[in-house]
C-alpha cells in the first residue's frame, strides 16, 4: 500500500469512467473486485463522492491496471475541500457498511450454488483439464485450451517474447479470433504470425484452419524509463463460433515485472543456465523471426554470467572470475 498518500484522496471521476471503459470492464466487475456495490462505483464515476478512503482508491487502481496517481485530482487544500473531504469519508463508511452486510448475505447464498455448481461439475467432468468446456447442442463437448507463456521479469528498454499457445478440441477448420490487451506504454517490436491489428494496446489476430497447437508469439519492449518492480499486466481472450458464439480468458502468466535481468534468466541470478537455455529454445525454436532473441541467450549462456549496463540499455556478458 502506498503511504505516502493521505488518509483520504480526491478521485477523477472522469478519468476513471474513461479508464474502465477503455479497458473494456463493467462496473459490476470493477465493483466485485474493489469489493463495493455497482452503486458505489457509479458513485464515484459520478462525482458523488469527491473524497474516498486512500485503501479503496488504491484497489480501484490496481483493478484499472493502472497508478493510482492516475485516478487522482490535484489537492485543493481550502476549508471547504476539507469540509468536503469529511463529508464525503462519512458517507463512503455509510455505504461500506451497506457493502458489507449485502456482501454477507450474497456469501450465504453463494454457498449454496456453489454447493449445486460442484454437483454438477462431478457429473459433468470425469477429469481435471486447464482448458475450458463449452456443451453443443448437439452433445459434442469442446475444449478450448489457452494459456498465456510471459516471462517474469525484463530489464527496461530490453526485449521479451510472450507466447500464447492455443489448443481446441476436437481438432478441425475453425476461425479463431486472439485478443491480447497489453499495456498502452508496451511496444509490439514483431509478430508471428503477424496481427491483424494493433490499436490502443490493443493486439488482434484473426486465424483460420487448423486449431491443434497453434502458437502465437510476439515480441515486447519493457519501457523507459521503468522504475523497479514496475508491474506490466496482460490479458486476453479467445473467442469461436461453433453453433453459437463462445469467448474464453486466456490463462498463465500475467504480470511481467522491470527488473535488471535478462528474460530467460528466471530466478534473477545473472546467470543463464543449461536449464533455461533448453526452456528459452522450447518457447521460441522454429518460430519465424526469433533467432536474434535465441542468439542473445545462447551467448549469454556461452559466458557464464552477465550484468545489464543502464547507460547503454544493453546484456553485457562477464566472465564468473571477473
Amino acid at each position: 500500500m502506498d503511504s505516502s498518500l493521505p488518509q483520504t484522496v480526491r478521485l477523477d471521476s472522469k478519468k476513471i469512467k474513461k479508464i474502465r471503459e477503455q479497458r473494456g470492464l463493467t462496473q459490476l466487475y470493477v465493483a466485485t473486485v474493489v469489493g463495493v456495490t455497482i452503486d458505489t462505483i457509479s458513485r464515484w464515476e459520478n462525482k458523488r463522492y469527491p473524497s474516498v478512503k486512500r485503501e479503496n482508491a488504491i484497489k480501484l487502481a490496481q483493478t484499472l491496471e493502472v497508478d493510482v496517481e492516475e485516478i487522482l485530482e490535484e489537492d485543493i487544500s481550502d476549508e471547504r475541500d476539507e469540509n468536503e473531504s469529511q463529508y464525503s469519508t462519512q458517507q463512503e463508511q455509510q455505504e461500506e457498511d451497506r457493502d458489507d452486510s449485502v456482501q454477507r448475505v450474497t456469501k450465504g447464498r453463494k454457498k449454496f450454488f456453489v454447493s449445486m455448481a460442484v454437483i454438477a461439475i462431478i457429473f459433468a467432468l470425469t477429469g481435471l483439464f486447464t482448458g475450458y468446456w463449452v456443451f453443443r447442442p448437439s452433445g459434442l463437448s469442446l475444449n478450448i485450451n489457452a494459456i498465456r507463456n510471459l516471462p517474469v521479469h525484463c530489464a527496461p528498454g530490453a526485449l521479451f517474447p510472450v507466447l500464447i499457445r492455443i489448443d481446441i478440441t476436437p481438432m478441425a477448420k475453425r476461425t479463431v479470433l486472439l485478443k491480447e490487451d497489453i499495456p498502452r506504454t508496451l511496444k509490439v517490436i514483431k509478430a508471428t504470425p503477424k496481427y491483424t491489428s494493433l490499436e490502443k494496446g490493443l493486439l488482434k489476430w484473426i486465424y483460420q484452419g487448423e486449431t491443434s497447437n497453434l502458437k502465437f508469439v510476439y515480441v515486447g519492449k519493457m519501457p523507459l524509463p521503468a522504475r523497479e518492480n514496475k508491474r506490466l499486466r496482460f490479458r486476453g481472450t479467445v473467442t469461436i463460433k461453433t453453433d453459437q458464439t463462445v469467448s474464453v480468458g486466456i490463462g498463465g502468466n500475467n504480470c511481467i515485472a522491470a527488473a535488471p535481468f535478462h528474460w530467460a534468466d528466471k530466478n534473477g541470478d545473472n546467470t543463464i543456465d543449461d536449464e533455461e537455455i533448453l526452456d528459452a529454445y522450447e518457447l521460441l525454436s522454429g518460430v519465424k523471426g526469433m533467432n536474434k532473441l535465441l542468439k542473445e541467450v545462447e551467448n549469454l549462456w556461452a559466458v557464464g554470467m552477465y550484468q545489464w549496463d543502464q547507460k547503454t540499455n544493453r546484456f553485457v556478458p562477464m566472465k564468473k572470475s571477473e
